[in-house]
């Protein structure tokens, strides 16, 4: 029953990661301008279209960052992996996620193990309303992928998923996407 309730923590902390939040460090201010947009307009090609990395080593810092910050007994927090992100001048998005969460969580003399893997696709099709800060997104739609086994004792760790979510903050240079749904405590950081 004990662990049963500590994992339960567990879960609901890491849930509050999933449409993650704030970052610090050399992400661009939503509506910098984008001075390499490769020689054309932004009018022709918006500074999103691409093919965006997800920058594992600041999504894994903001969630150990969050995880302690909510008192949660974990102790070797790491996660690894990779993660993509495709914006399409005709207004189609697509990600491909595969990451694999690890640490200790540690309640007095108890210790047990967390390693939990999440792989997941997702798309759906975006636009830009025009005030340079966000994106609006919709039909967005996450597929786990299914030749990951899942641990039914493993705590259900959060996507990086815009289903139902309309908007979200798109700060955008030549080289750096960070991505914010409304109120997440982290953000997606990406860079190409």
């Amino acid at each position: 029953m004990e662990r049963t309730v500590k994992m339960g923590i567990i879960i609901l902390a890491i849930g509050a990661l999933t449409a993650c939040g704030s970052s610090a460090g050399d992400t661009p201010a939503p509506g910098d301008p984008d001075p390499d947009a490769g020689g054309t307009s932004p009018a022709e090609t918006p500074c999103i279209v691409g093919t965006w990395q997800l920058d594992v080593a600041d999504y894994a810092a903001q969630s150990q960052e969050y995880v302690l910050g909510l008192g949660l007994p974990i102790t070797d927090f790491a996660m690894s992996g990779a993660g993509t992100i495709q914006f399409t001048a005709d207004g189609l998005v697509a990600t491909d996620i595969d990451l694999t969460t690890t640490g200790t969580i540690v309640a007095g003399d108890t210790r047990v193990p967390l390693n939990t893997r999440s792989s997941y696709t997702g798309s759906g099709d975006w636009s830009a309303p025009g005030d340079g800060e966000t994106i609006d997104l919709a039909n967005w739609a996450t597929v786990p992928d299914p030749d990951v086994p899942v641990d039914p004792d493993a705590p259900d760790l959060p996507a990086i998923d815009y289903t139902n979510i309309p908007s979200v903050v798109a700060a955008c240079s030549a080289n750096s996407l960070l991505l914010q749904g409304p109120d997440a405590p982290l953000a997606a950081v990406w860079s190409r």
